[in-house]
């Protein structure tokens, strides 16, 4: 927030992203194939950090998966966890989904929440400002109380799944650890990008 403009954000929000193989910037790096926050070394240590998803989100086809699987499943889901999930996944993994038009049938504290964040640059999935953080993080607060619930339909309707989003774990893994992201930037004020990749 300290950049006076969103040209001189965006340049410095790329460095950073570039400099996650730095070892000078991220010495704590190990790897890992569980979700892994890395904080980076001074002078920086108090801006950013990096949430590396692991085996499963690290790509945004694996988002995609996800994204697949939830359409398997919305329709058995009870209708207010049904709206917590739509709106707590839409501009994390979409930018706007089809569905998402608030309806006279939207059920729950969450369907009265939406997040409408700025175009993010080309390379990135997410630009998401400081802002929009609280409500997602009170949609992240209604999604991960119900999200054993969502065991019996994706179990049912899925069955197999797909590249690396193959069961039930990593599909719940891959929500949890953009619940992660959403908590930590909350407690900080921090805005959340993600990096295309």
């Amino acid at each position: 927030m300290s950049a006076p403009g969103d040209d001189q954000r965006y340049g410095m929000l790329h460095d950073a992203a570039i400099s996650v193989d730095d070892e000078d910037v991220w010495p704590d790096r190990s790897p890992s194939d569980g979700p892994q926050w890395f904080w980076p070394s001074p002078p920086d240590a108090g801006w950013f950090g990096k949430f590396d998803f692991g085996g499963v989100g690290f790509s945004y086809k694996d988002h995609f998966w996800v994204g697949e699987q939830w359409e398997q499943i919305r329709a058995f889901v009870e209708p207010a966890v049904r709206s917590g999930v739509d709106r707590f996944i839409d501009p994390l993994f979409w930018g706007g989904l089809e569905y998402m038009a608030d309806r006279e049938d939207a059920e729950g504290d969450a369907a009265h929440v939406s997040v409408v964040l700025p175009p993010a640059p080309p390379d990135h999935l997410l630009w998401c400002p400081p802002e929009s953080v609280s409500s997602l993080k009170f949609l992240w607060d209604s999604v991960d109380a119900e999200l054993a619930a969502l065991r019996e339909p994706f179990e049912r309707y899925v069955g197999v799944g797909f590249g690396r989003v193959k069961d039930f774990d990593a599909f719940v893994g891959l929500l949890r650890g953009w619940g992660d992201v959403i908590d930590q930037a909350q407690q900080r004020g921090w805005g959340v990008v993600g990096i295309r990749c």
